[in-house]
């Protein structure tokens, strides 16, 4: 499930004390207990066990995955929030900016998850920028495009060069070989009734995205 304005601000400060009352909150949601990361725009992937819900609280990384009834929260404002399923119940929740997708984080989450026993993985993609909202500088854009293709490159309305963030989780999950089966189509800039968005409006509020086990 993904969150936003209406159930409030669910950023989890790094390496400063989580407040409990978050805690509870991203719990509550999926009526369990949940594992977050501190997120470092990398490909680290974070195996929560089974028998250990806690398990990756507040390590960095941005990937999470699991065979567990452990819930799994990444938290977004822009980036892109993309929840993976198997149907032999390994679930993962990736937290994909441009700089984690250039290094591999959908790919390493998609192979933690076959390691685990799943076989084909299907993903959800939540709301994220889009490419009419992304200003992006064009040597960034290269490295992005060369990592996932050329269908990563967009241009803004009004000209200038732009990062399709949904095309490149696209070219991303293609890659790992696991296939996008829902995508929300939102773009948190243009939403701002209904999203929080770092760039278009410098909030420091988050949004989660909560996946588990049904």
């Amino acid at each position: 499930m993904w969150t936003g304005r209406t159930e409030g601000d669910l950023a989890m400060a790094p390496h400063r004390a989580v407040p409990e009352a978050t805690v509870g909150r991203l719990a509550g949601l999926a009526g369990r207990p949940v594992s977050w990361l501190h997120q470092v725009h990398g490909d680290g992937v974070v195996v929560v066990p089974a028998g250990d819900p806690e398990h990756g609280r507040g390590e960095n990384g941005d990937a999470l995955v699991t065979s567990s009834g452990t819930a799994l929260a990444v938290m977004t404002a822009d980036c892109a929030p993309v929840a993976l399923a198997s149907s032999e119940g390994v679930v993962g929740a990736v937290h994909a900016g441009w700089r984690g997708l250039v290094a591999g984080v959908v790919q390493a989450a998609v192979a933690a998850m076959h390691r685990l026993g799943a076989g084909r993985v299907e993903a959800a993609l939540g709301p994220c920028i889009h490419a009419e909202c992304y200003a992006f500088g064009a040597a960034e854009l290269d490295l992005v495009a060369a990592r996932l293709g050329a269908g990563v490159r967009s241009e803004l309305p009004g000209g200038g060069p732009a990062l399709d963030l949904p095309a490149a989780v696209g070219a991303a999950l293609e890659k790992a070989g696991a296939e996008l089966v829902h995508d929300v189509d939102e773009c948190t800039a243009c939403a701002g009734d209904r999203y929080f968005s770092h760039r278009a409006r410098g909030e420091r509020e988050r949004q989660a995205m909560v996946v588990w086990k049904a």
